[in-house]
């Protein structure tokens, strides 16, 4: 791998992994730029990719912003807005419960600055929200805190890429994805970003 073309983390990943070689020299330098600036905008863009498409999420999230003109979701935005006319958005009842949960929070100040809580401070804060499991976790750990060396078994769009990738069989069991993911600490995020745009 080209030093000048990748960094030094794609070309650590490279010699932990020919699998992740191959796929990292066909997707090209990916920049990794996390933005911790907007929280509630990245949490409600996480709760509204759960369980469905990479471009029904992010049409779902524009149609929202469109809806209030703003470029970053906050709480204030849902202050006055029910669970149900949340919904009308374009939004499962439980997505909407969990939106209109977290501006609840946001506003009683119950919730601070994230990005400064320890990991189990994060995790014990964010999996007491309706609607809020493991995987919301850590994708904001990744997109909002930028953390390097997250990977979640429970992403079925990681799944699919390692299946594709004959890094673990099809019918495997999570475990066997996490565990394969260890060669690629401590960049398991880097893995995880160039895995994901070969099934986006």
């Amino acid at each position: 791998m080209d030093k000048l073309k990748f960094s030094q983390k794609e070309i650590y990943l490279g010699k932990k992994d020919p699998k992740l070689k191959k796929i990292i020299e066909e997707n090209g330098h990916i920049v990794f730029k996390p933005n911790n600036k907007h929280q509630f905008d990245t949490l409600v863009g996480i709760v509204i990719s759960q369980f469905i498409s990479t471009s029904a999420a992010n049409s779902i999230f524009h149609n929202i912003k469109s809806f209030f003109n703003t470029d970053y979701l906050n709480e204030n935005h849902f202050q006055k807005v029910t669970v149900p006319e949340i919904k009308k958005l374009g939004l499962s009842l439980n997505k909407a419960k969990t939106i209109k949960e977290l501006s609840n929070i946001y506003l009683d100040d119950k919730l601070i600055d994230l990005t400064k809580l320890s990991d189990e401070m994060l995790h014990k804060k964010l999996l007491q929200i309706f609607g809020i499991g493991p995987w919301s976790v850590n994708m904001f750990e990744i997109f909002c805190i930028g953390k390097l060396d997250v990977f979640s078994s429970k992403d079925a769009g990681l799944r699919l890429a390692m299946n594709n990738a004959g890094m673990v069989g099809n019918k495997s069991t999570w475990d066997r994805y996490d565990e394969y993911s260890e060669i690629w600490s401590p960049y398991k995020t880097i893995a995880s970003i160039h895995l994901w745009k070969t099934v986006d």
